[in-house]
């Protein structure tokens, strides 16, 4: 399957979406014990549901059984950006234990 059909804003826009998830992951992790963890869990289910939801927008027209295959090939790539994004910027997940 040819990614013809992807325009090149469409393109910019999941490359900005998924910049914003790193971004974010970069911003939580100093206050990872504090609230940022929840913080980026929420910005992270935004931008993967903001992902899943771009193909349904960018072919507007066309009908919604062909947009279902992108949508999730571009939901799993921001799922795996949210994931790394999670341990490159060190985000703390385990705080206190005892």
């Amino acid at each position: 399957m040819s990614a013809a059909w992807i325009a090149p804003r469409t393109r910019a826009v999941a490359g900005a979406i998924s910049a914003a998830m790193v971004v974010a992951a970069f911003a939580a992790a100093p206050r990872s014990c504090e609230g940022g963890l929840e913080l980026y869990f929420v910005a992270g289910l935004v931008g993967v549901a903001a992902l899943a939801a771009l193909p349904f927008i960018a072919r507007a027209g066309w009908p919604a059984a062909s947009c279902i295959g992108p949508a999730a090939g571009y939901a799993g790539f921001g799922v795996a950006v949210w994931i790394a994004a999670l341990f490159i910027a060190n985000v703390r997940i385990l705080c206190r234990l005892f």
